[in-house]
């Protein structure tokens, strides 16, 4: 890996970093777009490449969670209950749904692009068209009915983590507040809680390649589908950047950061479509 690559992947870290604490998202819709660029530069095949894409874009993803999981454990605000309930068959589907995609050809760039501009055309209108709800308080009356909702959730969110590389957060979060009417402060700590267990689930699917089925090593210090060579730069300017971006948000209005975040979203739909449709 040249001294080149070596530092776009810090700033990708870097950029990652402050906009995963600005706006306290796992940073996907960033890094996703990023790594079809850098992976287009190596000798991977078409339907190899979203398998590339979705390992590195969740493997990191499982470290940012992990970090901001225990923030949240530390102020108090970690939900074991409901983090369980949905990561645990979350989990299980992102694993069995990850193993399909890896042993089988015929999930290409083509339909990975369509998932991947479903998934930001729906959070692009949430956020720009849909009032927030931040003032809502936990309701939790049917514990039982709840625990239902919530592993239907977690199955629901771990097929979606695993066919579009976002952690899931877009299918989480409006869930939890918008039909269990669960604070938004409750919901974010569940959500990231849970992208975490997902993220590990489908790490851990592309990291055990072996057997019968087996991969051509093209990426540096590569292991299963993820080069250690290429995560550890993005991770170093991530941890890097990440608190001052939380610096900053903490002077910005909820408003003002709801508006960059959908002005982001709504630019990487417009280029996802443009790539799917020209």
């Amino acid at each position: 890996m040249t001294i080149t690559i070596f530092l776009l992947l810090f700033l990708l870290g870097l950029i990652t970093g402050f906009y995963s604490g600005l706006l306290g998202t796992g940073g996907n819709i960033i890094l996703i777009p990023a790594l079809n660029i850098l992976l287009a530069y190596y000798p991977i095949e078409g339907n190899e490449q979203v398998k590339f894409v979705i390992a590195h874009s969740l493997f990191i993803t499982m470290f940012l969670g992990l970090s901001v999981s225990y923030k949240q454990y530390k102020i108090k605000n970690f939900h074991f209950r409901e983090v369980l309930l949905i990561g645990i068959p979350g989990m299980l589907i992102a694993f069995i749904v990850s193993e399909i995609i890896k042993t089988s050809k015929w999930y290409d760039k083509f339909y990975f692009d369509i998932v991947f501009f479903m998934m930001l055309l729906l959070l692009a209108i949430r956020l720009l068209l849909v009032k927030s709800k931040e003032d809502q308080s936990v309701v939790l009356s049917n514990n039982k009915r709840n625990s239902i909702s919530f592993l239907g959730l977690g199955a629901l969110t771990g097929g979606v983590t695993s066919l579009s590389g976002v952690g899931g957060g877009v299918v989480i979060i409006p869930f939890l507040t918008d039909i269990l009417k669960i604070s938004i402060k409750k919901a974010s700590s569940i959500s990231i809680g849970v992208i975490m267990l997902l993220a590990s689930s489908v790490s851990f699917s592309y990291l055990n390649v072996g057997g019968s089925y087996q991969i051509t090593k093209i990426l540096p210090l590569q292991m299963g589908y993820i080069s250690v060579s290429l995560v550890l730069p993005i991770l170093g300017g991530i941890f890097l950047a990440s608190s001052f971006g939380v610096k900053i948000a903490q002077k910005t209005s909820a408003q003002k950061l709801r508006i960059i975040f959908g002005v982001v979203v709504t630019l990487l739909c417009i280029k996802t479509a443009l790539n799917i449709f020209l």
